[in-house]
């Protein structure tokens, strides 16, 4: 067996699993338990040494808790012998504030796995998250538990609430698509058409880049290369090389650009934190279409 291969398998597993988890994804998690089961969570009665009961509390979270989605995260297979692999990891998860609650939080997970034949490549035997999520219902003041990371991410997406604009967008099969401003990670140039690359799809606009842009607003969208255009609700992080987004994109930043674009990125994270706005100018009057992208 390619140990690293079977290791890299284990690490995306975790990573689908704690999508589908945050996403209350019921039937998937009673799917991939294994009968012995056993999940230590994060708050302080939430330990289940019963497959049964965990599932219980799982329903009982689906119930309680907004979907929420990862929005930066990290996971790493420690070790692999005789059939179980353990894979331990993090991640930062937040909800859009519209839905009526706000989320934020950075939790730590252990997950064991045993190896399966077939069409499912692991059963989770073992499940141990920490850090306790802290949830803030609508009309609630933020608790005392929200830390400054969490308190910046939904001051971000809170900027929803007074940006309801939605955005119409065909498809080239000619489905007729209606988005949010936060359902959109980046677009990215595909000949004459565009991708439209979302937090839980993918569409192919029949559109150029450059005439569809012009329909996202100016103050959340920006240009990081040609033919990459990124909302800034998403950018988790940057570099002089780099912009790294959501679900774990990530674009290079050609060299002639690199000053405007993390200038841009620090512009735009001001407004949208601070509650500004920049006029509506649509995306082909922030740039110098001119200006050549350093490749």
């Amino acid at each position: 067996m390619d140990t690293a291969k079977h290791c890299r398998a284990a690490e995306s597993f975790v990573r689908e699993f704690m999508h589908r988890f945050w996403s209350n994804d019921f039937a998937y998690f009673e799917k991939v338990l294994a009968a012995d089961f056993v999940w230590i969570a994060a708050q302080e009665d939430q330990y289940r040494l019963d497959r049964d009961e965990s599932v219980d509390l799982y329903r009982n979270i689906c119930q309680s808790t907004p979907e929420v989605v990862l929005v930066d995260e990290s996971y790493e297979a420690i070790a692999s012998e005789g059939g179980v692999t353990v894979v331990t990891g993090w991640y930062y998860g937040i909800n859009n504030p519209e839905m009526g609650s706000a989320f934020g939080s950075r939790q730590r997970l252990t997950v064991i796995l045993r190896d399966l034949v077939g069409d499912q490549p692991f059963e989770i035997v073992h499940l141990h998250m920490s850090n306790p999520v802290t949830i803030s219902r609508k009309g609630e003041y933020f608790p005392v538990g929200f830390s400054r990371e969490a308190y910046r991410y939904v001051r971000m997406l809170a900027s929803q609430y007074s940006d309801r604009e939605s955005i119409e967008v065909r498809e080239i099969g000619g489905a007729t698509h209606v988005l949010r401003t936060f359902d959109v990670v980046y677009l990215e140039a595909d000949r004459q058409y565009t991708m439209i690359h979302c937090l839980s799809k993918t569409l192919r606009a029949r559109q150029g880049i450059g005439e569809l842009s012009k329909k996202f607003p100016a103050d959340r969208f920006f240009e990081v290369r040609r033919g990459s255009i990124a909302n800034i609700l998403h950018v988790i992080s940057w570099d002089a090389d780099s912009v790294r987004l959501t679900g774990g994109v990530e674009i290079p930043i050609p060299v002639r650009r690199s000053m405007k674009v993390r200038e841009k990125i620090e512009q735009l994270r001001q407004l949208v934190i601070g509650g500004g706005g920049v006029s509506q100018r649509n995306l082909g009057q922030l740039d110098d279409p001119c200006e050549t992208d350093g490749r």
